[in-house]
């Protein structure tokens, strides 16, 4: 290669003629002439040092050099549309919001704020930690733009991001807690998914149970789980220390996984919702891949 620059313009022009299979329809494109777009092209073999067309019959053909080059070239033309893109959305200002649980609070929430704040550091960013039920009716009624949430299925309209195993859940220093009859539960206030995943799986063995607390706070039923006043049914993301996931020998049924989803507000959300989602998606899934 006689240069380690490439032209965008060049670039451009090349991966049009190709997918036009035409200079001349290529030309039509870019507002120039067949004849221009023709020594654009042989610019381009000057550059790389390689030959990219060869004739056949009345028309040309790619040759290996210029079939490898096409394929990097749709790549660095995607990656200077994502910079405008990016650059474009700067300049947006306005205000996004967005619920989440607050198992995802601390492990993923920090890397969402400060990506999004990157991006669009004119948006102002309202978060809501709560429990599901909550969320969703904000969502529902408008006062939330995206939520995340969980469900032993993913909703038609939903935006599947991963599944997490559901864990009962202890003091690390009160391992003899589950021998305890009936079993001391640290449960959320109902409606709630993990409660009815517990309760449901002691009803199938018909072991015993007691609520020893009822909480609506997290933060709650943690402390509660680290202080040794029973055991809880929550996945292990967020799990504070103090806290483990009881294992098999513990002679608790074994639970189900549950789905992790975002749930949105409008079918066809604004530019800068829809990069939040994507910054969600891309933290949260990559905080799963680590809990599951």
């Amino acid at each position: 290669m006689t240069t380690d620059l490439l032209d965008l313009d060049l670039l451009r022009t090349f991966v049009l003629a190709v997918d036009l299979n035409s200079f001349a329809r290529a030309a039509d494109q870019v507002a120039r002439s067949q004849s221009a777009v023709s020594l654009q092209m042989q610019r381009l073999e000057e550059m790389t040092g390689h030959q990219l067309f060869i004739k056949q019959g009345r028309g040309w053909q790619l040759t290996a050099s210029g079939d490898l080059l096409l394929g990097y070239a749709r790549q660095l033309l995607d990656i200077n549309q994502q910079a405008v893109a990016a650059l474009s959305a700067t300049q947006i200002a306005g205000k996004v919001r967005l619920g989440i649980p607050a198992d995802f609070a601390e492990s993923g929430l920090p890397t969402v704020l400060a990506r999004f704040a990157a991006v669009h550091p004119h948006m102002e960013i309202e978060v809501t930690i709560d429990r599901q039920a909550p969320l969703a009716q904000q969502l529902e009624s408008g006062k939330l733009d995206v939520i995340i949430s969980f469900g032993k299925t993913i909703p038609e309209n939903a935006i599947p991001i991963g599944s997490l195993p559901v864990r009962w859940i202890g003091s690390s220093q009160h391992s003899t807690i589950t021998r305890q009859d009936p079993l001391p539960l640290l449960l959320f206030e109902a409606p709630c998914l993990f409660r009815k995943i517990g309760l449901n799986a002691l009803e199938k063995i018909n072991r015993s149970w007691r609520p020893a607390l009822t909480s609506g706070s997290l933060a709650g039923m943690w402390a509660a789980a680290q202080a040794g006043l029973g055991i809880t049914i929550r996945t292990a993301m967020g799990l504070p220390a103090g806290c483990s996931v009881l294992n098999g020998a513990s002679g608790l049924p074994s639970l189900p996984d549950v789905e992790v989803f975002m749930l949105t507000y409008k079918k066809s959300p604004s530019k800068a919702v829809k990069r939040l989602i994507e910054i969600l998606h891309e933290t949260i899934a990559a905080s799963i891949k680590q809990k599951a």
